[in-house]
């Protein structure tokens, strides 16, 4: 089999309202899908998301003008020979280096291959990554901004185990916001906090300390994601577990705050961390470790390979529903072919490769 082409499409999703954290606030969803072809008909999908300034040329740019150029010609099974001939050594990295747009880029080809691999062998992709190791997966409901109390009541009602909100905008308010939550909606279910990296380190203290009372069960990205310092005093000075990941483009980051004790889970986005290639190893160090895996998911086809990855891994632990107002929900069409979602858990029933077909946004 042979690598014969690479498609890109530029998709843009209007959401019912604006979405926002402490750094950044989108109206649409947008995301560019990309297409591996090979020369035995069997196509391999794969997306970049969320692109909150509809940068989707510039990750078209790449694959296209670099990439394929590359990958053409080659075994799609060659994944780690691949993986390597895209991101570079040495001259060959000079231009676009060995992290950021790049990754990202060379992350949506991997991903597809490994559709494609999967779909040549007739299995789900999880059976290419050690097979079942549970039938199902906790989700939980991660909305953008602070919803209304109601909103968020009504995930828990659909049994939904956990909730994630957005903090890092106002300290002062932030606490307010988490306390009323408790105090209203109470403590059965998991609350999960994320910063998106909107405090500083005193920020981030003060706020732990004020709530700790209220059973949060994750912390996440509350400062500067590369201030490995401060999130180590951080973690030290609260008993708030804290998360780490979905900004990470090599392992050696990952390695750091798993040695330096920092995160008891990792959150490795599969557009950013190389791909499905990279995040496997990922969820092996941190198994080692003895550190828990919940991906970070915020993209269509990702949220899939995500939920494939934590149903072969041991340490897998939960996954990210991320929540986009009413209309978003109806993102569940394009994969009620592949996942039933009951109760709060997600359950896989693709019979091939991640379980989208390459003409699933096609209508």
């Amino acid at each position: 089999m042979k690598i014969v082409k690479v498609e890109t499409e530029s998709v843009s999703l209007p959401l019912d309202e604006p979405a926002l954290d402490s750094t950044a606030r989108w109206s649409d969803f947008n995301f560019l899908l990309v297409k591996v072809y090979t020369d035995e008909g069997i196509v391999g999908v794969a997306d970049i998301a969320p692109l909150h300034g509809k940068e989707m040329g510039i990750f078209e740019k790449i694959i296209l003008d670099k990439l394929e150029q590359k990958i053409v010609g080659e075994d799609p099974h060659n994944i780690e020979r691949i993986w390597i001939k895209m991101i570079g050594f040495g001259s060959e990295a000079y231009a676009l280096g060995r992290s950021g747009a790049v990754v990202t880029a060379s992350s949506a080809i991997d991903v597809a291959l490994w559709d494609i691999i999967s779909k040549s062998f007739d299995t789900p992709l999880y059976n290419l990554l050690g097979g079942k190791f549970r039938d199902s997966i906790e989700l939980y409901a991660s909305f953008m901004g602070q919803p209304p109390v109601e909103r968020i009541k009504n995930f828990v009602s659909e049994g939904f185990k956990g909730v994630k909100v957005k903090v890092g905008f106002n300290v002062k308010k932030d606490i307010e916001y988490v306390k009323m939550l408790r105090e209203v909606l109470g403590y059965d279910f998991k609350l999960m906090l994320d910063g998106n990296q909107g405090y500083t380190i005193e920020e981030a203290k003060f706020f732990a300390r004020r709530v700790e009372d209220f059973e949060i069960f994750w912390f996440e990205e509350p400062i500067d994601v590369f201030n490995f310092n401060g999130l180590k005093s951080l973690s030290k000075s609260t008993i708030i577990p804290v998360a780490l990941g979905e900004n990470y483009y090599m392992i050696k980051d990952f390695i750091k705050i798993m040695e330096e004790n920092i995160a008891i889970v990792v959150q490795p986005d599969i557009n950013h961390v190389g791909g499905l290639t990279q995040a496997r190893k990922v969820s092996s160090i941190a198994e080692a470790y003895g550190i828990k895996l919940a991906p970070h998911l915020h993209s269509i086809v990702g949220f899939m390979v995500g939920l494939h990855l934590i149903t072969a891994s041991p340490n897998g632990y939960i996954a990210e529903y991320p929540v986009y107002g009413k209309r978003w929900r109806a993102r569940d069409q394009f994969l009620e072919k592949c996942l039933v979602i009951d109760n709060g858990m997600a359950k896989i029933v693709g019979k091939k490769g991640i379980g989208l077909e390459e003409k699933f946004f096609n209508s």
